[in-house]
């Protein structure tokens, strides 16, 4: 019996539409991580506010101690929220219909298959115990990072270095990370989504809850014509046509599968129920859920878009640790600090940090890692001299920055 064949123009939308939210998300974290880098007072959040992972490090301290890791904001820990809200109803989608460092390797997968014309898999001898990496990672990095209370995978995180492409500290502070950036793209070219499969932390955890899933990948073995074309299509090469339901913790939801299934309700995204949702539906209902958690978060004033002046870290600083406002914490200082907002947040005239520093007025509203080359300082420089000033203002005046490197 001849089997209903599934309407192509439907499944070619469901993926233009999932590709169109990969495509934007890319985009505008990739502006966002361009502008945090060129912007003075007023930035953008930068990526460790807008990372679902760094709510996940920084759990610990927020329930043991109501802090956060240096680094991370509360904006982690929402993102993290609608990543989880988002796996329990639709597994992995988070990989498969947002992740801009997942679609990233896509890309590259895509290129890798016009040039050499398949898509390639490791030996299963090699493939299996290597997918296990990444709950290595994700475990030693909980550990190290809850105990010790600081963001440890920075320096290593391939999405940090991406956001630092632009920065000169890419070279310096995230050059292991740029190198596993490049490992991932180069590998995915050949094995697509290689990060994802063998490395991602954050795939690891939402692996983990996958399986509690409500919606799943499910095919009617009456109606399937075992033409492998849903093996061929899924990026993390899994053998949906070998399973009835795809409970595998590798599954990133893009149900590029079922876009490529051409029997008509053979493979389709469902519940235990019975409850049936297109491809196309799916990626608006995990657009939806985020974007409401996101809101949520936003609205409630959880959701940090902007990096928060130095007077208002300072503020905030202060009443957490109940210090007086007037002791300001100079290790609030970064290369990121502007010496505008050193004169905002501690009252020393710009007149008297251009006299120090030599650092003129127009100048000022720059990030002190811009600027500290060419004038000789550093950023403890600053802190240096913040301390000489608030002890005498008059002796701190023939301060002499060393321009020495922390």
């Amino acid at each position: 019996m001849a089997q209903e064949l599934a309407p192509k123009a439907p499944r070619k939308r469901a993926r233009i539409v999932r590709w169109a939210v990969l495509s934007a998300v890319l985009v505008t974290v990739t502006v966002l991580g361009y502008l945090h880098q060129v912007v003075g007072i007023g930035k953008p959040a930068g990526v460790d506010a807008l990372c679902p992972f760094g709510g996940l490090e920084t759990l610990y301290a927020l329930f043991s101690s109501g802090t956060l890791v240096k680094q991370i904001a509360m904006s982690s820990v929402v993102l993290l929220l609608a990543t989880l809200v988002v796996a329990l109803v639709f597994r992995r989608s988070f990989c498969g219909q947002i992740c801009p460092l997942g679609f990233l390797q896509e890309l590259f997968g895509g290129i890798g298959r016009r040039v050499f014309g398949r898509r390639f898999a490791l030996p299963g001898w090699l493939d299996r115990p290597a997918r296990y990496l990444k709950y290595v990672v994700l475990a030693v990095l909980i550990y190290l990072t809850w105990t010790t209370v600081s963001l440890v995978v920075r320096p290593y995180d391939p999405w940090v270095a991406y956001q630092h492409l632009t920065s000169a500290e890419v070279f310096t502070d995230f050059g292991i990370g740029l190198a596993i950036l490049g490992i991932s793209l180069v590998g995915s070219l050949l094995y697509d989504r290689f990060f994802c499969k063998y490395l991602c932390p954050m795939g690891a955890t939402l692996g983990l809850i996958s399986r509690l899933s409500v919606f799943k990948v499910r095919r009617s073995e009456a109606t399937c014509i075992d033409c492998k074309a849903c093996d061929t299509a899924c990026p993390v090469n899994l053998r949906v046509s070998e399973t009835a339901v795809v409970n595998s913790p590798e599954c990133i939801n893009c149900n590029e599968c079922v876009a490529a299934c051409p029997v008509k309700d053979t493979l389709t995204v469902s519940s235990r129920s019975g409850n049936v949702l297109s491809p196309i539906a799916v990626t608006g209902a995990v657009v939806a859920l985020f974007g409401l958690v996101v809101a949520i978060g936003t609205f409630t004033g959880n959701f940090d878009w902007q990096v928060p002046s130095l007077a208002t870290e300072a503020a905030q600083n202060a009443a957490t640790s109940g210090a007086p406002a007037e002791a300001f914490d100079v290790t609030l200082i970064k290369g990121r600090t502007t010496l505008t907002e050193v004169t905002d947040a501690t009252g020393i005239p710009a007149q008297t940090i251009e006299q120090v520093f030599g650092v003129p007025a127009n100048e000022q509203s720059k990030a002190i890692k811009d600027t500290k080359d060419v004038y000789g300082y550093s950023p403890g420089d600053v802190r240096t001299f913040i301390e000489l000033y608030r002890d005498d203002p008059v002796a701190a005046l023939a301060f002499i920055p060393t321009g020495a490197e922390e």
